[in-house]
């Protein structure tokens, strides 16, 4: 992913209080504890997410076979690499 990423200085994490990391995935803004490594959204983003992954999952083909198109790993989708911290 080439996304931005910048400190938002006015936000928090409520967990531990570190300074909020600002990421633009796919359009949407995110907002990442570098501490803890909580994701917050504002209302609506999850929603462009899920529409996001909808639209990335298509694009696979219908008769790739996952065995052996990823050779034992599988493709991940948009959200799956929001949560385990991919950059």
């Amino acid at each position: 992913m080439s996304d931005a990423t910048m400190q938002c200085p006015t936000m928090q994490c409520p967990k531990c209080e570190s300074k909020l990391d600002t990421h633009e995935r796919h359009g949407v803004v995110i907002e990442e504890c570098p501490g803890c490594k909580g994701v917050f959204l504002d209302r609506g983003e999850l929603e462009q997410l899920i529409d996001a992954e909808s639209r990335y999952l298509a694009e696979l083909p219908d008769d790739a076979n996952p065995e052996t198109t990823y050779q034992g790993r599988h493709r991940r989708g948009i959200v799956e690499q929001i949560f385990a911290g991919d950059q």
